[in-house]
């Protein structure tokens, strides 16, 4: 714990001045490095290009995304509710589903089309976000214990001093008497067991390593969660712990490190397989897969 309470979080998105600052801007446009570029550049360093570096045109959105997003914007409104001393129904979350739906269609463009799956459409997708809503108000998520301290906080870290800062956005923040609590929310098509939150645990565990501050002079321990609500017929809502683990964020600053340096060198080289292409939305233009 030692480890993660000394790290230094600073205000998000400030002017690019230390140089692998300026550095990152002059590759993707932006001062920082977000975990999902990192994630992007690990299954796939193409994918990572046509995105950020040459902001190639997608053809289309996934419907993955929508979702997922518009669920996290429902959430974000009901937390912010909350905040507020507010309640929100579950009409009023299924509007902010629907806002942020359209907010992520705006986003990403007027000729770029939604790529659904087989069997669903908008309305299809609507119905099964009134059921996750449903499912999240009638979960102890819906009463956080503690005082709620942030939601969809940004931060940015200096892993590195040779590293463009790490920007975090961190979905929930509370504090207990005993401890501040780091939420992920993730949606699923399936239930979560404990090693899968284990595996996915990198990104929660640097953005752990920003919340430490935020408890001040009481120096509260930091505990990580993940909530994930799954999409099924009847969703299912749960949270999962992941453990704090100061060996393996100094291992993550080295495989941040690595991704860097092919960031920085251009080292950008297709990942064929049937997982990473059948998804893509830049196949067409991957020569590894036929296209241009």
């Amino acid at each position: 714990m030692t480890t993660l309470m000394a790290e230094r979080a600073v205000a998000p998105a400030g002017p690019p001045v230390r140089p692998p600052n300026r550095q990152a801007m002059a590759i993707t446009g932006r001062p920082y490095l977000s975990h999902t570029q990192i994630s992007t550049l690990r299954m796939c360093s193409r994918k990572f290009a046509y995105r950020y570096t040459e902001k190639a045109p997608a053809d289309f959105v996934p419907t993955s995304l929508l979702l997922g997003g518009a669920i996290h914007g429902s959430l974000e409104a009901f937390y912010q509710a909350r905040m507020e001393g507010l309640n929100l129904s579950a009409e009023e979350m299924l509007i902010a589903y629907r806002q942020s739906w359209k907010q992520s269609l705006a986003d990403a463009g007027p000729n770029v089309p939604v790529r659904f799956n087989k069997g669903e459409n908008e309305n299809v997708l609507d119905a099964l976000a009134q059921r996750m809503i449903a499912a999240f108000l009638a979960s102890t998520l819906a009463d956080p214990k503690g005082i709620i301290l942030g939601i969809e906080e940004s931060f940015t870290i200096v892993l590195r001093p040779d590293l463009p800062d790490l920007l975090a956005k961190v979905d929930l923040v509370t504090q207990t008497p005993n401890a501040m609590h780091v939420v992920d929310f993730k949606t699923s098509r399936s239930r979560w067991n404990p090693q899968k939150a284990q595996e996915s645990g990198d990104q929660l565990l640097l953005y752990g390593v920003t919340v430490a501050r935020m408890s001040g002079p009481l120096n509260l321990p930091v505990q990580l969660h993940f909530a994930v609500i799954t999409k099924a017929v009847k969703p299912v809502v749960q949270i999962l712990d992941v453990p704090t683990d100061a060996a393996r964020v100094q291992a993550l600053k080295e495989s941040v490190a690595a991704v860097w340096e092919a960031i920085r060198v251009g080292n950008f080289y297709p990942n064929p397989s049937p997982m990473n292409c059948s998804t893509c939305p830049f196949k067409s233009r991957c020569p590894a897969v036929g296209g241009k």
